[in-house]
């Protein structure tokens, strides 16, 4: 007979306490019935049945595992991979709900959020930032990417310090590898520059970053100098520093959108963190512009620079005076040429809409961010541009650009034309702003609205005034309500102005017209007359702040661009990275050329610390009353003698030589441009210690061999 083993099931310890504890109370109450024998009560060691926690669980897990542990796999499931930002705003909810209404509220809370449609759209968002090719580079730092919205600045500083060491460890295997280095030198596009962009841009592919000059890659029109500074920028940790932030601040500000966290009901136009660094980055600001101040190299005199800062264009207040001037200019102009005034304003389609107005997420939300939406209403806009150019429909006018309660944006149009255009443009336009989804719920009613500007109920500028504000500081929008969100207008102008930094979008724009650069420089001419008929029109229009005859003095609201009167006069300047970059130096008549050409930055300002014992202090009366030239591009001084004094040294330089002393000579040298004196000579000015001079480069033309394999090497040794 054989015997068989049988396996008793598994009893949980805390079960066998229980059990063991029923039999002793048993036996108590009958022992008295047992023969001859006392029982002995044993005592029972207590067991510690409190859980431990588990290892390698995020911060935020701890948080809740103090509060509950029972349920701590069933919450693993919606909090192991959220972000560590989105893992606490939904940590303090869960706890909050846990403590007012008890467990089964809160993980009821989190089933119906994470447990739903929140999950998909926060898979919906990580699969925007995903790449389908995976490369060394993704791979090798697949980790700091993956958790890129939650870094700090100081690990992004680590980051981009760690990816240019990686990248010049890999370029320099490259070079080392002969194979590799054979080239082609008769085909630019087989060049050893060439060859080792294209392996960089594979690395950057897995990581979705642009590298420099990729639209040039990809036309066909990358030369090998543009190739080497390329990997100049990309080997350089600050340019991968700004890169990594923007990528971070937008993929933190995406997932605070997916989650609900940029509506009315919780943060309107941009999440609480956003507003929060927006504010902190204000005040970092405010402290460095304290500390710092411009400073002229020939006198030593030092201005402050948040004085400077404070009488430019960055002040929102001369911002918005600024604009409100060019409004009412268009307007005066509308009038002058009998234009009707229409106020359009144009919204993106639901499925670019996180949040319904009344509440409650959109279920066709695609995952557009505010930038791509914005991306939308430009191509929009482009179209209805274009077809009214068909249709010989001119027009000029504004549009801002502000946020639903959202983030999501729309564009407030307003534009002046012809009586006659009107309903053809209304046509024109509700055909384009309609086209996609145009027949979805409510689309004929938001999607698009044209109301003709009636003169009676109020000018055209008093239409677009509070927007203006609102978009900027709030003046005079203390009483007004916000439509959007229900509150004071002027406390939401801040998180507008927040929303718009964060995602770059640009808020306001002049459609036709002449160009504000122009105006900006020539106010720093104050109270000056010049001999050139076609310039000082400009400049003396520009001089009182009227912006209607400014435009018509550079041929009208409706000029083209190629036929502006008067325009900037720029000088060429090379960065770190060996490209050519232009500075404003003045204006000048196309019509007369740089003959006509008017300095208008007259002294090279240099940033430095502020010196608070030789420098001048903000409140001294004297300073600013005084006349020098200004740092910032609406300040209304000048300073004459210096521009002068060296166009009079040109001159004479000029005579010396036996050249021609012409404006067009002395103004292409004052430029620091090069005068031609034959096929392999050229005259240019130097500054030297004892003051200007003019020499003869006789190696001007720019070398256009490509370089050699050395240099290559010693850039990324």
């Amino acid at each position: 007979m054989t015997s068989q083993s049988f396996s008793l099931p598994f009893i949980p310890a805390k079960n066998k306490h229980s059990l063991l504890l029923a039999l002793r109370d048993y036996y108590e109450n009958i022992g008295q019935y047992l023969p001859n024998k006392k029982l002995v009560r044993t005592p029972i060691a207590q067991f510690d049945y409190e859980k431990k926690m588990p290892q390698s669980i995020s911060y935020n897990e701890i948080k809740l595992w103090q509060v509950d542990q029972e349920d701590h796999p069933f919450r693993t499931q919606f909090f192991s991979d959220l972000p560590d930002f989105l893992a606490g705003y939904f940590a303090d909810k869960y706890i909050n709900l846990f403590h007012a209404e008890g467990r089964k509220q809160a993980n009821s809370f989190l089933r119906q959020t994470l447990g739903g449609n929140i999950q998909a759209r926060i898979s919906q968002v990580k699969a925007r930032y995903q790449v389908d090719t995976p490369s060394a580079l993704s791979i090798n730092f697949s980790e700091e990417f993956a958790r890129l919205a939650t870094l700090s600045t100081k690990k992004l500083v680590k980051l981009s310090v760690d990816i240019v060491n990686y990248l010049n460890k890999h370029i320099q295997t490259c070079l080392a590898d002969q194979a590799f280095c054979l080239t082609d030198n008769n085909i630019e596009s087989n060049s050893l520059e060439q060859k080792l962009y294209r392996t960089v841009l594979k690395e950057l592919n897995g990581i979705n970053i642009i590298p420099p000059y990729f639209n040039d890659f990809k036309n066909h029109k990358l030369t090998n100098d543009n190739c080497i500074k390329a990997l100049a920028k990309i080997t350089n940790h600050e340019w991968w520093q700004r890169k990594l932030k923007t990528r971070r601040d937008f993929e933190h500000e995406h997932f605070a959108i997916a989650v609900g966290q940029v509506q009315k009901k919780a943060s309107p136009y941009a999440s609480r963190s956003c507003q929060m660094e927006w504010q902190e980055q204000k005040r970092r600001n405010q402290k460095y512009l304290e500390k710092m101040a411009i400073e002229n190299p020939e006198t030593g005199e030092q201005i402050p620079l948040e004085l400077q800062v404070y009488k430019s264009v960055a002040n929102p207040a001369i911002r918005r005076v600024e604009l409100m001037t060019r409004m009412r200019g268009f307007e005066d102009l509308a009038d002058q040429l009998g234009y009707q005034g229409a106020f359009i304003t144009l919204t993106a389609p639901a499925k670019y809409h996180s949040v319904h107005a009344k509440g409650g997420f959109v279920e066709n939300w695609q995952g557009n961010t505010p930038r791509e939406t914005q991306a939308y209403l430009c191509k929009i806009w482009s179209r209805i541009r274009a077809k009214l150019n068909r249709e010989n429909i001119q027009f000029f006018g504004f549009r801002v650009a502000e946020p639903h309660h959202d983030g999501t944006p729309h564009w407030h149009i307003l534009i002046f034309m012809h009586p006659k255009d009107i309903k053809k443009a209304f046509y024109s336009m509700w055909i384009y702003a309609m086209d996609e989804d145009g027949e979805e719920k409510g689309a004929a009613i938001n999607r698009f609205e044209f109301k003709n500007i009636d003169k009676q109920k109020g000018s055209a500028t008093g239409y677009i005034a509070k927007y203006i504000a609102k978009n900027i500081d709030g003046y005079a929008l203390e009483n007004e309500i916000d439509t959007q969100t229900g509150e004071n207008l002027k406390l939401s102008s801040k998180a507008i102005t927040a929303w718009a930094s964060r995602w770059k979008i640009r808020q306001f724009q002049q459609l036709g017209g002449a160009p504000v650069s122009v105006w900006r420089e020539l106010r720093r001419l104050k109270n000056k007359k010049v001999a050139n008929d076609i310039i000082d029109p400009v400049l003396a229009s520009a001089d009182i702040g009227d912006w209607a005859a400014y435009t018509t003095h550079q041929g009208g609201p409706l000029v083209k661009r190629k036929d502006i009167k008067v325009r900037l006069a720029y000088e060429d300047k090379v960065n770190q990275y060996e490209e050519i970059i232009k500075k404003i130096k003045g204006v000048y008549a196309p019509i007369h050329g740089f003959a006509s050409f008017i300095c208008t930055r007259l002294i090279k300002w240099k940033l430095v610390p502020k010196n608070i014992s030789n420098g001048v202090k903000t409140n001294d009366v004297s300073l600013l009353r005084a006349e020098r030239t200004p740092w910032s591009s609406v300040n209304n001084c000048t300073h004459t003698v210096n521009f002068e004094q060296q166009r009079q040294t040109i001159k004479q330089q000029l005579k010396i030589i036996g050249l021609p002393d012409n404006d067009l000579n002395v103004n292409q040298l004052y430029l620091r441009r090069s005068i031609r004196l034959n096929a392999h000579q050229h005259l240019m000015l130097t500054d030297s210690l004892n003051g200007l001079h003019l020499i003869v480069n006789n190696h001007y033309i720019k070398q256009k061999k490509r370089p050699l394999k050395n240099y290559i090497n010693a850039t990324f040794n």
